[in-house]
């Protein structure tokens, strides 16, 4: 596996024509010509502007003419949790932009794929945060298209998360003496795989104008929707 990309090793003698990419339906999901004296094949798995791949067994078949020559079977899933949220005043060394007055208001989380393959990350969607308490909107979406391979990869929020006044005065600000404790939950939403969520208790003190925020805890959360190139369920 190379970043998006899925890519197979043949022998150097091999006298294959082409290489099929087979999903568990039986049905040839790509097909990849054999180059005179080449030794791989790559198969794209995942593009920015397409639908993704559907997480499954595989079967990789390597044909001469008419006749299969060779056969393996591989699965591909990637297996996706949202680790962490970080608030930006509680973890200032990060890569911030502090270029922005705001920066002490944004968000970044870490997404960890154990599973073998791919996918991409196309929205990010934040419930009842601070900023959406400013908002008519329930949810702030925004769309990062961020590559997940296998391993950890750190997102920065587009948007002042834990923002609780409007520093333009249009939307004013929270009331933070009435709030109490709120649950703001984050979704991923990916090209293939199940979506991740993460949870995170805030407790709201202080008043309108001089809000205190405190983190009290945080743990990834179930998500039912599964997306693929097939459908949404």
């Amino acid at each position: 596996m190379v970043e998006s990309d899925l890519v197979v090793d043949l022998a150097s003698d091999t006298n294959a024509d082409s290489v099929n990419l087979i999903n568990s339906n039986g049905e040839v999901n790509a097909l990849q010509r054999v180059q005179e004296g080449a030794t791989q094949v790559t198969f794209q798995l995942l593009g920015e502007a397409e639908d993704g791949y559907t997480p499954g067994e595989y079967r990789v078949v390597a044909v001469a003419g008419d006749e299969t020559i060779g056969e393996t079977t591989i699965s591909l899933k990637p297996e996706l949790t949202i680790t962490d949220v970080m608030w930006a005043q509680n973890h200032p060394d990060m890569d911030w932009d502090k270029g922005r007055s705001t920066w002490r208001q944004f968000a970044a989380l870490t997404v960890e794929n154990t599973g073998n393959a791919p996918t991409y990350l196309t929205a990010l969607q934040w419930a009842n945060s601070p900023h959406t308490k400013l908002s008519p909107s329930e949810t702030l979406t925004h769309n990062p298209t961020t590559l997940l391979p296998p391993g950890e990869t750190t997102i920065y929020s587009a948007a002042p998360i834990y923002q609780t006044e409007d520093p333009t005065g249009v939307h004013g600000a929270i009331d933070c003496g009435n709030l109490e404790t709120n649950t703001l939950t984050v979704t991923g939403v990916v090209q293939a795989g199940t979506n991740p969520s993460y949870s995170q208790t805030i407790e709201y003190g202080g008043a309108k104008y001089s809000c205190e925020l405190t983190i009290m805890d945080g743990s990834p959360t179930e998500s039912s929707q599964t997306t693929s190139n097939e459908s949404d369920t």
